[in-house]
Parts: structure tokens; C-alpha cells; sequence
């Protein structure tokens, strides 16, 4: 998988492996458990986890807005399928910029 990460630079080494470990969940059915395994192999409560979540930003490496070549920016693991099926994106900054024709366009 291509992903790349851009951490808040407040963030340590322990949140940075904690996203990694996140961003790792590749089943399609046990978001949940991978959460609670997560927090308890880190001795971390849900909310510290997402804390650290929120300050790291993940983008796949080879999905690009085809208008201003912009990375595909994940929210959550499952996102990933998704966007790698898709034949065309355009980011939300470009659409706004011209005023929805880039998607009436397609």
C-alpha cells in the first residue's frame, strides 16, 4: 500500500507508530476489534487514539486530483479501496474553484 504521512510536528515517536499501526487495518469486517487491539497493545484509552489520529494526515501516494495533480487524502482505512477504483477524482478545492463544472463535466 502507498500511503504517506504528514504528522503535526508535536506529535512523538509512540502516536507516529500508533497511526502507522491504524493505517495498517486492512480487513473489510473488523474495524472495531482492530481498534480495541490497538488501544490495548498501547495501553492507550479510544480517545487518546483518535487524538493522535487527528493530527496525523495520510494521503495515497499514486491517486491525484487530475486537475491540479493534489493526493488522494485519506480519513479512514476503508477509504483506500475505494479510491484506488476510482477512474477519476477531482479534489474538493478544484471543484469549488470552478464552481462544479469539473464534475458536471464527467
Amino acid at each position: 500500500m502507498s500511503l504517506n504521512f504528514v504528522f503535526d510536528s508535536a506529535l512523538d515517536d509512540t502516536a507516529k507508530r500508533l497511526c502507522y499501526e491504524y493505517w495498517s487495518y486492512a480487513s473489510p469486517s473488523d474495524y472495531i476489534a482492530h481498534l480495541e487491539l490497538l488501544c490495548y497493545d498501547h495501553n492507550t484509552e479510544i480517545n487518546a487514539l483518535f487524538t493522535a489520529l487527528a493530527e496525523c494526515q495520510v494521503y495515497l501516494d499514486d491517486v491525484h486530483c487530475e486537475y491540479c495533480g493534489r493526493p488522494y487524502q485519506l480519513d479512514v482505512p476503508a477509504d483506500v479501496p475505494y479510491a484506488r477504483r476510482l477512474n477519476s477524482w477531482f479534489c474538493e478545492g478544484c471543484i469549488s474553484f470552478s464552481g462544479g463544472q469539473l464534475v458536471l463535466g464527467k
